[in-house]
């Protein structure tokens, strides 16, 4: 059966505003509709860039919203999708997700990323340029810091000997680890670590391609358990948002119940895909957002399931 994890809106998105009452109630009602998992995105600071603004200038922090989502669901999981790992210190964000994984009864699921914006590096006092080397090293850190015992850790960045880190997650020997990203450097990555590939929507030829340089770099270092692809998928659903497609070129994703299951069955035909991430767009308010989520699980669900 394929599976379908749900953005709830923790940021601003062309036009819908991210509040407390849309996140709450979108993720309540993705674990009632069955939605295996929440998954909430990241960005701390942002530049006046209009577009940069308007995607991210409002984006409630990911760990604190699971926290909060943690305490008012039961079974859905509970994903940062993406955490920018290089922002924050990774032992403190260690613990976090530590303590909120025996908050949630082993719910987390540690989606990173490595980050794009330059200006907020800056702002962060991050350098942009070791973002990669960096979250290579913290996921190592995060393991050693998940993993029974007192903490011994050499790295570039961080170094120490001896030390405890507790709680330690419920889930071990760690929480899942989703990589985002489609450069060669977080397919390898994803390579070492993850047990989810999450690329952003992404062209067929483009996502076969790059599986298969996720399945050569499994090979090179002796992995023989391919990560699983989640794709990112947008939705929108025209008769709910009414949106209109130019030209008859409809885009990926838009369109009918029936074409939107069109679109996600090349993918599982093709790409092999038996998880996607669901984005809904065009939505302009709270209850269309709801009625999409309806639509989808009622009509698109079975029929990518068959």
């Amino acid at each position: 059966m394929v599976q379908f994890s749900f953005r709830p809106p923790n940021a601003d998105y062309l036009g819908f505003p991210a509040t407390t009452e849309a996140i709450l109630e979108t993720a309540c009602k993705a674990e009632e509709l069955g939605f295996d998992a929440v998954a909430v995105n990241d960005h701390i600071i942002v530049d006046g860039t209009p577009n940069v603004l308007a995607s991210w200038g409002n984006t409630y922090d990911p760990l604190m919203v699971l926290s909060y989502l943690a305490a008012r669901t039961t079974r859905v999981q509970l994903a940062t999708s993406v955490l920018i790992m290089p922002y924050r210190n990774p032992i403190a964000t260690a613990k976090m997700i530590a303590t909120l994984d025996q908050l949630s009864g082993g719910r987390v699921i540690a989606g990173v990323g490595s980050g794009w914006n330059e200006a907020e590096f800056g702002a962060l006092g991050v350098p942009y340029h070791e973002r990669g080397a960096r979250t290579t090293e913290y996921l190592r850190l995060w393991q050693a810091c998940w993993a029974p015992g007192e903490t011994t850790f050499h790295g570039r960045f961080f170094s120490f000997d001896n030390m405890h880190v507790n709680p330690k997650p419920v889930q071990q020997p760690h929480p899942p680890i989703w990589i985002g990203g489609s450069s060669h450097a977080s397919l390898r990555r994803a390579a070492a670590f993850a047990q989810v590939w999450q690329p952003t929507p992404t062209p067929l030829a483009d996502l076969i391609s790059n599986q298969a340089y996720l399945r050569a770099a499994c090979a090179k270092i002796g992995r023989e358990d391919v990560p699983a692809t989640r794709m990112s998928f947008r939705v929108n659903f025209s008769q709910i948002t009414g949106s209109t497609v130019d030209r008859g070129q409809r885009p990926m994703g838009q369109g009918t119940p029936e074409q939107v299951a069109e679109d996600m069955q090349r993918y599982r035909q093709e790409a092999g895909l038996e998880a996607f991430q669901i984005n809904f767009n065009g939505c302009h308010n709270l209850g269309q957002l709801l009625d999409s989520m309806d639509l989808f699980m009622q009509q698109v669900k079975p029929l990518v399931d068959r």
